[in-house]
């Protein structure tokens, strides 16, 4: 690390001596003041404007499985002189006037102290543990590099775009151009790992850890920068800086302490109340308001304020919960729109300057990907999975941008560059999904398929439905004997992907399956039934439920109907579409109070999906000791088939005989008769069956009155 700040400070004295510093004052060009009677008027008109369009693009871009950041943010470009302005100029002027706009920057910059401080809510120290030499090792590269070759960059573009601007300084804008190339989006990196179910494997765990320290040291480092910039000489900065170290350590010697005896009281009362959340707010701007003062950016404080909460704790979970929705939802596309309003792409309307946006995002990708890869690989990881590190660290996404508007704020970047940077941000941001997508077809990471084994996969998606599902899952499994080395029972839970672009999920994720699992979990402890819970942010249910049973090779998919029946709800919708997919078999439990598995009913008309409702049966009487009739209805006039026969290959010696019975009815409408049979039995097991009037149909069209009348708990299944 200190190899490259030599390396990076020769560059910098290097260009220093090449280009000395302008000093004539800076010279602000405005536009023509329009005259609004009513300016709140118009910004609320504004503010409406934007929340719609960043909600659109936001939902348009997850739809396509990218970032909801990179929607928010093309629609704040959209909004600026980049297509509003030069498609409707008159209209542009009138609609965001001058003095308007500087409303919306007070709003924005509100924002982003407000996110900057749940960023370091997000950072937590425990992610080092285990990992600790490799992350600081893949995340000091991952920030060298950049950086080095960001200064590097500036000697290119410093003569080209910002020589003759006034009151530019070498220094500062090399400074700035290293630090905004160093930036990873935790937020954005944790979500994509989250929805890629990448979050809790090594790979994943190190990039996140890698991420975490990643943005604590770029807010350092472009603290110290902005002091440098801000600063008026040698002696200022150094004051300045000793300033900046000052405070750090107050804050961790005298506010962190206070910090944890607040959350000492929200375990006593066990809410954030009021009270508390406007204390914690005043603290935030008080933070915000020091480093302002003392030169390193208010954004500073923010972060740093978030960093010293008790992280990973209930009370932290509260503080973002409490704030989160508002920042994200409404704060935050007003900063996408500010910023958008000052990135004008027209300017790069020359066919060299498209070049040298291309420069510089090859510069940011190879900083990043290259830096992050080849340090990875050093620690020892392998390539593969070091090229996966190197993607995710390139991400940028909203923090690339904080950075960027900072720099134009500061007078540091030219409105030129400005916009390369920003189409920088978004190209990172969303090369990041394909690229994964593409080294998990490369190497075929993306699932580790194994040899089928008698594994159950159950999904849950109600937590209600957990102690049936294990029940039944105990009489197809019996009880742990102490030989199994492998869980044969997996729970899952899949979580929709959340619509906010802030956050990691982590925790979110990880609260939803305790509390969808729990009551399973506790029921199948109970019952001496070893499980192994699953859980993942998933963009289409069906398809990663056929997915998960297939890689862990699970021979059974276990579902349970979590709504009263209705028509044909049972086997349509998802139950429909994982009948379509899955290639192990599917049994879906409507529960009508089961609770085990004495008396089995089993209807058989001899077709496939019967016949694995006969194994069903064979399998709890092994396990379960349970009392199974198999029922043959016989229409008049039909043959009768060989049941008997079927019953004995299923039920093999030595089973006792009195395990199964074997009775035939005659009836013109078979589901009349095992309605009747059901009375007095615990589960019926049926095959999907036209002639029970179960059929499987995306949008369940035809009704489905076994399942609706059944007085017994109903187990409908489907062979592969």
């Amino acid at each position: 690390m200190l190899a490259s700040v030599a390396v990076a400070w020769a560059l910098i004295s290097f260009g220093a001596h090449l280009h000395p510093e302008t000093v004539a004052a800076p010279t602000i060009r405005r536009a023509p003041a329009a005259h609004t009677a009513n300016p709140i008027v118009l910004l609320l008109a504004q503010v409406a404007v934007i929340l719609a369009l960043s909600r659109l693009l936001g939902m348009l871009c997850a739809r396509l499985r990218q970032p909801l950041v990179i929607g928010e943010i093309l629609a704040g470009i959209m909004l600026g002189p980049s297509l509003f302005g030069w498609v409707a100029p008159e209209l542009f002027g009138s609609f965001f006037p001058q003095e308007s706009v500087r409303y919306l920057g007070v709003l924005s910059q509100v924002g982003v102290i407000l996110f900057l401080f749940l960023i370091g809510l997000e950072l937590d120290p425990r992610l080092l543990r285990g990992r600790g030499h490799a992350a600081l090792l893949i995340s000091h590269a991952s920030i060298a590099l950049p950086f080095i070759l960001g200064v590097g960059l500036t000697l290119y573009l410093y003569p080209r775009f910002f020589r003759m601007m006034p009151g530019m300084q070498f220094v500062g804008t090399a400074l700035f151009m290293g630090a905004a190339m160093s930036v990873t989006a935790f937020p954005v990196l944790a979500r994509i790992l989250t929805e890629r179910n990448l979050h809790k494997t090594d790979v994943g765990l190190l990039a996140l850890t890698c991420a975490a320290i990643d943005d604590a040291t770029a807010w350092c480092m472009l603290a110290f920068v902005i002091g440098i910039v801000r600063a008026d000489g040698l002696v200022p900065g150094l004051i300045t800086a000793a300033q900046a170290v000052a405070y750090v350590v107050f804050m961790f010697v005298a506010v962190r302490p206070m910090l944890r005896g607040l959350q000492k009281v929200y375990d006593h009362q066990g809410r954030l109340g009021a009270p508390m959340i406007g204390f914690i707010l005043v603290l935030v701007l008080m933070s915000a308001w020091v480093t302002e003062m003392i030169g390193i950016h208010a954004l500073f404080g923010a972060f740093l304020m978030g960093a010293m909460m008790p992280n990973g704790t209930k009370f932290v979970r509260a503080i973002t919960d409490r704030l989160e929705d508002f920042t994200v939802c409404f704060l935050l596309p007003i900063f996408f729109a500010y910023a958008g309003l000052h990135t004008n792409i027209g300017l790069l309307h020359a066919g060299g300057l498209w070049l040298d946006t291309l420069l510089v995002i090859g510069v940011a990708c190879l900083g990043k990907i290259g830096g992050s890869s080849l340090a990875a690989v050093v620690a020892g990881v392998r390539t593969r999975d070091a090229l996966t590190i190197g993607v995710l660290m390139n991400t940028r996404g909203l923090m690339e941008l904080v950075i960027l508007e900072i720099g134009r704020a500061e007078g540091v970047l030219t409105p030129p560059v400005f916009a390369m940077m920003v189409i920088m941000a978004l190209v990172t941001t969303g090369m990041t999904a394909p690229l994964l997508s593409l080294l998990a077809r490369k190497t075929g990471a993306a699932t580790t398929l194994q040899k089928p084994r008698d594994a159950i996969l159950v999904p849950v998606a109600f937590p209600e439905s957990g102690p049936a599902l294990a029940r039944l899952a105990h009489a197809l499994l019996g009880t742990s004997s102490g030989q199994r080395h492998d869980p044969q029972l997996l729970p899952m839970h899949l979580v929709r992907p959340a619509e906010e672009q802030f956050g990691s999920g982590i925790t979110e994720l990880d609260e939803a399956r305790d509390n969808a699992l729990e009551p399973l979990l506790a029921e199948a402890r109970r019952l001496g039934v070893p499980a192994e819970p699953i859980s993942f942010v998933s963009q289409d249910i069906a398809t990663d439920i056929a997915a998960t049973a297939r890689g862990r090779g699970a021979s059974l998919v276990l579902m349970g109907v979590h709504r009263p029946v209705i028509g044909t709800e049972v086997l349509g919708g998802t139950v429909h579409r994982v009948f379509e997919q899955a290639e192990a078999d599917v049994a879906v439990l409507i529960d009508r109070g089961f609770s085990q598995a004495a008396r089995v009913l089993v209807p058989y008309l001899g077709t496939r999906h019967d016949r694995l409702a006969l194994s069903l049966a064979e399998r709890m009487s092994r396990m379960a000791g349970s009392q199974v009739t198999v029922l043959h209805v016989v229409r008049p006039g039909a043959a009768k088939l060989d049941v008997r026969k079927q019953v004995d290959e299923t039920f093999p010696q030595p089973q006792p005989r009195s395990t199964v019975t074997l009775k035939v009815v005659d009836d013109a409408v078979p589901v009349d008769a095992v309605l009747r049979e059901a009375l007095g039995y615990d589960l019926v097991i049926v095959g999907v069956d036209e002639e029970w009037g179960l059929e499987s149909h995306l949008f369940g069209w035809r009704p489905q009155r076994l399942a609706q009348a059944c007085a017994s708990s109903l187990l409908i299944v489907r062979r592969a």
